[in-house]
């Protein structure tokens, strides 16, 4: 039962902390905030058009009611009551009768003459509207909250030229009590939206990261044991395919990496092998029975030879193994590349002594290059050593130095005439360890690691190592540098 609790805890934390979860809230949330930007602009616009369109109104009909008294010309200083009129405001109403008569808004309207009120309208009973403005031909739009005439705000359209002062007014009732109706709808619909986003946002989060679910179960299943298979997926074009695709390829540099490690150690063990089963060999056979001085200083130089042997592969393998990471530091500067070969042929030129091989420098565009001089010498003099070594008797080994002036480039190639390299196994000599199965089976020294140094030299000057070999003809390995 514990374990049970112990699950259900372990899921509900993972699902509180997914991306499942954060995509649905995140949805949910743009959802919710999209509507309420929707809504405050729907609330505003409308209640900023319906103002619009009362003061549109309320001008309109302020302007009509000056028209009439403008085209009328009544005289209400002298106004005498009649037959057909027995008060001003009789007058006034014939006057304004059709702009009054045709606007079906339930207008209050207050006319005033030489600051006397000559009009009310019978909505305004006994209440006048008290208003002080400035005389102009504009209209004035004024906004009454406390008014005597309703409980509701006043949309009032004053005008005041020559002696007449024309109040046109609305409550703004109408207005408020359809922006209430919409906010009445948006509190109705907001609890839907929400568990409409809700609802949504899990759905396509699920359908989202359904192929994401199946990309890491496949995942979990790779293991070192089946390295060979691919997860599905890589053909779309969408991130997830790309995630695939990168995927697939760390898993591919995986296994090459593995399958490296298993070559090299083999061939670790098969190199250090041999140099210590000759020494146990000779110290069991020294020891089984009594030996001349002579016999123990032989075994002695045959056991140091190995030693030295070990010691020299060990180094090898370790300053590879530093340079891959970066734990050598450069000393980088500017050098002539034919005054750099100059110097590592003559220091080297003994070597060729005991097969009869010259060795020689030439340049053809000498130019500058920014290396650091100890590591590349180290890589040149295993070149020239390799071509001396399996290079023919009486033969010349050329030190090449070049500069193309197009690409920008320093070549530094080192040519002989010897055995060859066959054209399969071009791609795998500067791999740790590699030896031709010819070479191996003769009596010709090495452990494998001269062209691994190399190889890790020039990458680290951001170089490049090309092979161009005839079995039995002329070989070239070529260092290409970027010129300094």
């Amino acid at each position: 039962m514990l374990n049970v609790f112990k699950e259900l805890a372990a899921r509900s934390k993972a699902f509180l902390f997914s991306t499942r979860l954060r995509t649905t809230l995140w949805y949910s949330i743009l959802f919710l905030v999209l509507e309420l930007i929707i809504g405050v602009t729907i609330y505003y616009y409308l209640y900023q058009k319906l103002n619009d369109q009362l003061d549109f109104s309320l001008t309109k009909q302020a302007k009509a009611i000056l028209t009439y008294f403008a085209e009328s010309k009544p005289e209400f200083d002298t106004f005498e009551p009649d037959s057909l009129y027995h008060a001003p405001d009789e007058l006034v109403w014939d006057i304004i009768y059709d702009a009054v008569a045709l606007n079906p808004r339930n207008t209050f309207i207050q006319i005033s003459y030489n600051d006397k009120i000559i009009y009310k309208s019978d909505n305004l009973k006994k209440n006048e509207l008290d208003l002080k403005i400035k005389a102009s031909s504009d209209v004035q739009i004024i906004e009454l909250e406390e008014n005597p005439v309703t409980e509701q705000p006043l949309r009032i359209a004053a005008l005041e030229v020559d002696k007449y002062r024309i109040f046109v007014a609305f409550p703004l009732t109408s207005i408020t009590q359809t922006l209430l109706y919409l906010r009445d709808i948006y509190l109705i619909l907001f609890p839907v939206f929400f568990i409409i986003s809700v609802l949504g946002g899990a759905l396509i989060s699920t359908k989202a990261l359904k192929r994401l679910d199946l990309i890491i179960k496949k995942t979990d299943e790779i293991t070192a044991q089946n390295l060979n298979e691919k997860i599905e997926g890589e053909e779309y074009s969408d991130e997830f395919g790309r995630l695939v695709k990168r995927l697939n390829g760390m898993i591919e540099r995986i296994r090459d990496s593995f399958n490296y490690l298993n070559q090299f150690s083999i061939a670790a063990s098969h190199e250090l092998k041999t140099p210590l089963t000759i020494l146990r060999g000779e110290i069991e056979v020294a020891l089984k029975s009594d030996k001349t001085p002579e016999y123990y200083k032989e075994v002695l130089e045959s056991n140091y030879e190995e030693t030295l042997r070990l010691i020299r592969t060990v180094d090898n393998l370790f300053y590879i193994s530093r340079l891959d990471r970066s734990l050598i530091q450069f000393t980088m500067r500017d050098t002539s590349a034919f005054e750099f070969i100059k110097r590592v042929t003559a220091s080297i030129s003994v070597l060729g002594r005991e097969k009869n091989i010259r060795i020689t420098a030439d340049c053809i565009n000498d130019s500058i290059m920014f290396v650091d001089e100890n590591q590349m010498r180290q890589a040149l003099y295993n070149l020239i050593d390799n071509a001396i070594k399996y290079g023919n008797e009486n033969s010349e080994v050329v030190v090449l130095s070049e500069f193309n002036e197009s690409t920008g480039k320093i070549k530094i190639s080192v040519s002989n005439y010897g055995t060859g390299i066959a054209e399969d196994v071009q791609t795998k000599i500067f791999e740790p360890f590699f030896r031709v199965e010819e070479v191996r089976n003769s009596n010709i020294s090495g452990a494998g690691l001269g062209l691994s140094v190399v190889s890790s030299v020039v990458k680290s000057h951001n170089g490049m190592l090309e092979v161009s070999s005839i079995q039995g003809g002329l070989t070239i390995f070529s260092i290409i540098l970027p010129a300094g």
